[in-house]
């Protein structure tokens, strides 16, 4: 057996490294745990010495467990949405504004002021949102111009770890590149019209090239620090989405998956763009930018579950054990919940619906029903989400009739792969390493380019499952029936929700003294 792959994937909170044998077996992981760094409401930065001091760390401590000194690559998976301003040296010029920062909602108003949100879509594949990077560049450009000014390039989150191992700066993958809102989704390359329009330069968005291009190697100062030989290829990588479609085995149309973690989605290959007349899909280039991932996500999935355990049903999200018994209880309790329903929409709703100020909702209830009854509606509403999702998907012409990977935290349940098969009439299949799918999908990128496998088809061998999950007809029966009223439900209460978040937004106001 050959060198193993080291994995570099910078998530939210840690930057997990991980060494894979060509089977996909991991040999050894080490996550460096790191912060959001939120100075003011509604922003959530992260300095990148975070990342790179990070990706030491666990690089020492993985190769250490391993007791291995020397790789066939490092791949690379980061965040997306991010901004990160950067000199001609590589060096970070303010942090990164990372994907859950929302302070460039006014900056959508310029953008929109030079193209429509309908032809924004058209073009980019997404819905025009104060996430992606454009609006974070304006952002800078109004409020920290110095830094604007300075900026030779702006990249994402493995993109600056890429810079920090190989010393080439100002580089990029399709799968990045789709999210940062400057894309041509069309054409793979940067929306030039739109970015001279806006007044920015496009020489300023980094140089894009496929995630398996491993041109880039290890420095001598890099390869001192890390404990590996300079010299050693690096891949470009991809944004996390991208690599945990491959690592959930994904490689060309015909089959999807499910990550449910905090959020949730569901994700298949298209071999061209789609652009859903209501707006409601989310589409990014894939690694190679020959195919397209298209998306269905749910804001609050395993959110939504924590949220239900800590505040409806007295139990710890903190604790393990809460779990096992979270999911005791909605066992007791036959598919449909018997006419409860729960909308995970506690801070608010992306596909299909696509609204910000959707709350969440627990339906139903009647004197008769019990503990087991809501657990049960927590678990069945998350998967329903899901299940709108898939039905859009479905309606745009993607075809994936075999199975399901499921991937993420919420693939370890016992409850939601059966759920799900009933829900969507497919079985379901879950990954056997439920939560290394990303660190997966970067470990085959750089496979890819270092001659280990010869086609992102043959690397899709890496990913490995374990239980099978097939529908049972009377469960999918009675979840048709649950599940034809529950979709009716949010245009029936959205009128509500609007009045709701109007008045919470309100904040809360003075009361006058009476003497």
């Amino acid at each position: 057996m050959g060198e193993p792959i080291l994995t570099l994937d910078a998530g939210t909170t840690g930057l997990k490294c991980t060494l894979f044998d060509e089977t996909g077996e991991a040999l050894a992981m080490a996550v460096s745990e790191y912060g959001v760094d939120m100075p003011q409401p509604g922003w959530a930065q992260q300095p990148t010495e975070w990342l790179i001091r990070a990706a030491v760390d666990g690089t020492r401590r993985a190769l250490a467990a391993a007791g291995i000194s020397r790789v066939a690559a490092i791949g690379l998976s980061g965040t997306m949405n991010g901004c990160i301003p950067i000199d001609g040296a590589g060096d970070a010029l303010y942090p990164n504004i990372i994907h859950a920062d929302v302070r460039a909602e006014p900056q959508l108003a310029e953008i929109q002021g030079i193209i429509s949100p309908a032809e924004y879509y058209q073009s980019s594949g997404n819905r025009l949102d104060m996430h992606y990077t454009l609006p974070k560049m304006l952002w800078l450009r109004q409020h920290r111009p110095d830094v604007f000014r300075r900026a030779r390039y702006f990249v994402g989150s493995k993109d600056i770890l890429y810079g920090f191992l190989t010393g080439c700066h100002g580089l990029t993958d399709y799968s990045d590149a789709s999210l940062t809102g400057a894309q041509d989704i069309h054409t793979g390359g940067w929306n030039e019209p739109l970015l001279r329009a806006l007044a920015i330069d496009p020489g300023v968005m980094p140089d894009i090239r496929p995630s398996a291009d491993v041109t880039g190697v290890l420095t001598g100062p890099a390869a001192q620090l890390l404990g590996l030989p300079q010299g050693t290829r690096v891949a470009i990588g991809a944004g996390d989405a991208a690599c945990a479609s491959h690592g959930a085995g994904l490689f060309a149309p015909g089959s999807a998956y499910i990550n449910i973690g905090s959020s949730a989605w569901i994700c298949t290959l298209s071999e061209k763009p789609v652009i859903d007349a209501g707006m409601r899909t989310l589409t990014f280039l894939d690694m190679d930018g020959k195919r397209w991932n298209v998306c269905g996500t749910v804001q609050s999935a395993g959110a939504a579950l924590d949220w239900a355990m800590d505040n409806l049903l007295g139990l710890s999200s903190a604790k393990a054990e809460s779990f096992a018994l979270m999911e005791q209880l909605a066992q007791q309790v036959p598919p449909g919940a018997e006419g409860v329903f729960f909308l995970p929409t506690l801070m608010g709703e992306r596909t299909p619906w696509w609204d910000a100020g959707a709350r969440g909702a627990l339906l139903g209830a009647t004197l008769y029903h019990h503990r087991g009854h809501i657990a049960r509606a927590v678990y069945e509403g998350i998967a329903q989400a899901l299940v709108l999702c898939h039905d859009v998907l479905r309606e745009n012409g993607l075809r994936y009739d075999e199975s399901l990977a499921l991937v993420g935290g919420g693939a370890k349940s016992r409850i939601w792969p059966q759920m799900l098969a009933d829900m969507t009439g497919l079985p379901s299949r879950v990954h056997a390493q439920t939560r290394h799918a990303t660190s997966l999908g970067a470990a085959m990128a750089a496979g890819v380019g270092v001659g280990i496998f010869g086609s992102y088809e043959e690397a899709a061998g890496m990913a490995r499952f374990g239980a099978e999950y097939a529908p049972v007809p009377e469960s999918s029966a009675a979840y048709a029936r649950h599940f034809q009223v529950y979709k009716g439900l949010y245009g029936q209460i959205k009128e509500a929700y609007a009045a709701i978040s109007a008045y919470q937004n309100q904040g809360p106001k003075e009361e006058s003294l009476c003497n």
